[in-house]
């Protein structure tokens, strides 16, 4: 009797994994529910922390936290202006505001970089181009943070944060800064080449490479990098100037040499990815390392759902700039189809430049200032 094996299809390789994704974020948003619900019953306890919130600085705290929104879109228009990408600040900035909306309303970290990438992409055609220049300017954000964290922790005394913690900071500071001089150098290209040749994998090679040149490229340059570097510092020095401010419309001050270092370990405590947009996990870090600096459970609880709040209400303004270039858009395509604008073929080759030789995986969707 011959039997006869059976070659599963791709939807059942696929499936497998889907399962596995579903089951991971179902985890993400029980942790993130039950982390909140527990800050919630800390802030309960103790309501009066929160009304007797002093409400006139809390606009001037989401000020801070909009310019330091400005100055992390200024950081992204230096290695857009290095490769020659021709998009204003406005559009910029606008885009910044938009990514920061899909990063709150979607289940991933990084759906806000995606959508500023794919965006990028779309007006200008240079999808290796505008795909590095949202990796590059993440990465230094994030290295920034790292190292902030890293030189605090270092002057922290022994036993008052986790050892644990601390060595993974400095771990992540570390490898950041040898993944930037890999990046900038090209090192891992040639091995990655050659296994995708000998793969047959010709498509995602080409990609590769175009995507390492463009990366290359915007980290040559030193004097850029250092410029980023310092806009991040800036951006994290508003951060955490809008936090103290909501601390202080909460509580008695505390010693910025006390508040600095705790502040700058729970921003890295909320890229931990158990959770959806740290919802829950930064509010715990903030009770727990505000709670190092003499900080009460309820205050810092109160302090991390108004910091909530803020963030919400930015990401709302990005929502609302999404909301008008929606509108501009679809009005802009009507009048092609109605003959009382340019068609929409025209304006399409317009919006969208061609793609150099070496970005052969374009994106073309439709954009408006």
């Amino acid at each position: 009797m011959v039997t006869h094996s059976h070659s599963p299809t791709p939807r059942e390789l696929v499936r497998p994994q889907t399962g596995h994704r579903r089951w991971f974020m179902r985890l993400r948003l029980i942790t993130a529910f039950g982390l909140m619900a527990l800050v919630i019953g800390l802030v309960a306890r103790d309501h009066g922390k929160l009304v007797n919130v002093n409400w006139k600085l809390i606009p001037l705290a989401w000020l801070l936290m909009l310019t330091s929104t400005v100055v992390k879109s200024l950081r992204w228009s230096l290695l857009v202006r290095r490769s020659a990408m021709n998009l204003s600040f406005r559009r910029l900035l606008g885009t910044y505001l938009v990514g920061a909306f899909f990063s709150t309303i979607l289940p991933t970290a990084v759906g806000g970089d995606a959508v500023r990438a794919v965006d990028t992409a779309a007006k200008t055609g240079r999808v290796a181009d505008s795909t590095s220049s949202v990796l590059i300017e993440r990465g230094i954000g994030l290295l920034s943070i790292f190292g902030m964290a890293s030189a605090f922790a270092y002057m922290l005394e022994v036993g008052v944060v986790p050892h644990g913690f601390i060595m993974a900071v400095y771990l992540a500071f570390i490898g950041g800064l040898v993944g930037l001089i890999v990046l900038r150098q090209g090192w891992f290209m040639e091995p990655i080449a050659l296994i995708m040749a000998r793969l047959h994998l010709h498509g995602l090679l080409a990609m590769t490479r175009s995507l390492q040149a463009a990366l290359r490229q915007q980290l040559w340059s030193t004097a850029v990098l250092l410029a980023m570097f310092a806009l991040s510092l800036l951006a994290n020095a508003l951060t955490m100037g809008a936090t103290y401010l909501v601390l202080l419309a909460v509580r008695d001050p505390i010693p910025l040499a006390a508040f600095v270092p705790m502040i700058a370990l729970s921003t890295v405590a909320e890229m931990l990815p158990i959770s959806i947009a740290a919802l829950g996990v930064k509010e715990s870090a903030y009770i727990f390392f505000l709670g190092l600096a003499g900080v009460s459970s309820a205050e810092a609880g109160v302090i991390a759902i108004i910091m909530r709040v803020l963030t919400w209400a930015l990401a709302l303004l990005g929502g609302l700039v999404f909301l008008v270039r929606t509108v501009r858009a679809r009005s802009g395509g009507d009048q092609g189809r109605g003959g009382g604008g340019r068609p929409a073929t025209t304006r399409a080759s317009q919006v969208v430049e061609p793609v150099e030789a070496e970005q052969d995986f374009a994106v073309t969707l439709p954009v408006v200032d």
